[in-house]
């Protein structure tokens, strides 16, 4: 069975599925880290030239769960980072750990 849902049902369903995990906030003066209880590090933000990075889990959850495109998933990613933590972002990696 196919659905069709718009682009701002999407990014809701995607940003309620981002905000699930409970993270440990490590941070200093440098970067700060998200760590979810249940995988590990999943995001990575150095201060110094906003980048981010992504566990793969997440980006290939997105992937998975939503029919979107890995560079999609990564946007969207990156989007709610700097909606959440409102820091900007200037390069989204996808982290292999």
């Amino acid at each position: 069975m196919k659905y069709i849902i718009s682009e701002s049902k999407l990014k809701s369903l995607m940003w309620d599925y981002l905000n699930a995990p409970e993270y440990n906030i490590l941070a200093d003066e440098n970067e700060i880290f998200l760590e979810n209880v249940e995988h590990g590090y999943d995001w990575g933000y150095t201060f110094y030239d906003g980048r981010l990075l992504v566990s793969n889990h997440i980006i290939s959850s997105l992937e998975g769960l939503f029919s979107i495109s890995s560079d999609a998933a990564l946007e969207y990613a990156g989007e709610w980072f700097e909606e959440m933590y409102e820091y900007p972002v200037e390069e989204i990696i996808n982290w292999d750990l």
